[in-house]
């Protein structure tokens, strides 16, 4: 692992390794995700970036308010949890709004961000890259197919199931975790549906105007058309097909190696969040409410999309406020061999998994133990199924 500062090599355009991924490849592969992503999203201010003033004691904080399974960074931020475990000397220089993963691993290659909240796919895309060396230190949300993996209609379509979708357009994100839960399940239905390369907000748009048959997104966004505009209804989700999603928390290396009590502090403060959002719906709705980015989402909205079950899958828990991936089987597989598969060999995205050393629970583990050994917290720091 390289202990040295974070500002100590050059960087070229292009080079690869046999487990990396090159930067241009990088955005290359970004922009084709990315530029449909960004189509038609609004209101996306963002803070900090390039032009925001840090060292390595001020860290910049990439997140994505549009993923309900990186909200533990919303609570982190509205409830001062980050000033609460990071060491004195250290603080947050700023916190950027990404509006897809792609933005936050491209950010945290550049060294432009350090610490960063994205969906399972740029996670593994950015901890691939052969340039700067990123770590998964915890997972930020997690479900059985309930945020990311969800097919969705307008409502009072002629669709009634899967197998109505033979034929037909879909709409996706290319190379998003919807792309490939629905490859898994157009294969186990034997169907051949039509996908069109869509960003979110440009689905969410065609759903609700009735332009195409059915869509594929990721949490808050189906809710709002569901819940709170009416225009839409779920048909089906990762949960039929086995297919998990997730959120990863990414730190630069060079802060895991040189900072490893800031590295653990943050993770304290991620692990207070999963309780206030496991225990407090209130609160932690209360909280998200702070948030800008999301001020056009009722109350309700926000909610649902958190503690509600689907319809079409009732008794699935809607979010699993698990931290520790390697805790949880089916989140190990996911992060370890599923998502970083469908990438190298289904998209050509990276050219293999991430080598092993990038996953790090090692300061997880220890900002675990100083909790429960230093009676830092009176709560248990880790959910039923990671203990």
């Amino acid at each position: 692992m390289d202990a040295t500062g974070r500002h100590s090599h050059r960087r070229t355009d292009e080079s690869t390794t046999e487990t990396g991924v090159s930067r241009r490849r990088l955005l290359g592969a970004s922009s084709a995700i990315g530029a449909s992503a960004l189509a038609g999203c609004t209101g996306g201010e963002v803070l900090g970036g390039a032009l925001a003033g840090f060292d390595d004691q001020a860290f910049i904080v990439g997140y994505q308010p549009f993923y309900t399974e990186s909200w533990s960074a919303l609570v982190i931020r509205h409830a001062g949890l980050a000033e609460k475990y990071l060491p004195e000397e250290y603080s947050v220089a700023s916190w950027e709004v990404a509006l897809q993963g792609a933005v936050v691993g491209n950010k945290m290659i550049s060294e432009q961000n350090d610490i960063g909240y994205t969906g399972d796919m740029p996670t593994i895309t950015a901890m691939a890259n052969d340039e700067t060396a990123i770590d998964m230190v915890a997972i930020a949300g997690f479900s059985a197919g309930q945020q990311c993996n969800l097919c969705f209609v307008p409502e009072g379509v002629d669709i009634e199931d899967a197998q109505d979708l033979d034929g037909r357009e879909i709409g996706v994100t290319t190379g998003a975790c919807t792309h490939r839960f629905l490859l898994e399940a157009v294969q186990d239905e034997g169907i051949s549906p039509d996908f069109s390369d869509q960003g979110m907000q440009t689905i969410v748009t065609n759903i609700r105007e009735g332009n195409i048959p059915a869509g594929a997104g990721w949490e808050p966004s189906p809710s709002r058309s569901v819940i709170q505009e009416g225009a839409a209804e779920y048909l089906f989700t990762g949960a039929d097909y086995d297919a998990y999603d997730a959120a990863g928390l990414l730190m630069l290396d060079s802060l895991v190696e040189n900072h490893p009590e800031a590295a653990r502090g943050w993770l304290k403060a991620e692990l207070e969040a999963k309780h206030i959002m496991a225990t407090d719906p209130e609160r932690t709705i209360d909280l998200i409410q702070q948030e800008g980015q999301l001020r056009d989402y009722e109350r309700e909205t926000l909610h649902a999309t958190l503690y509600e079950n689907i319809d079409v899958n009732p008794d699935v828990e809607r979010m699993l406020f698990y931290t520790d991936y390697e805790a949880v089987d089916e989140a190990e597989r996911l992060m370890k061999e599923e998502a970083p598969a469908f990438l190298a060999e289904n998209q050509g995205v990276i050219d293999g998994v991430p080598p092993d050393d990038r996953y790090r629970t090692e300061p997880l583990q220890a900002a675990i133990d100083e909790l429960e050994d230093d009676d830092e917290a009176d709560w248990e720091p880790l959910r039923g199924a990671e203990r």
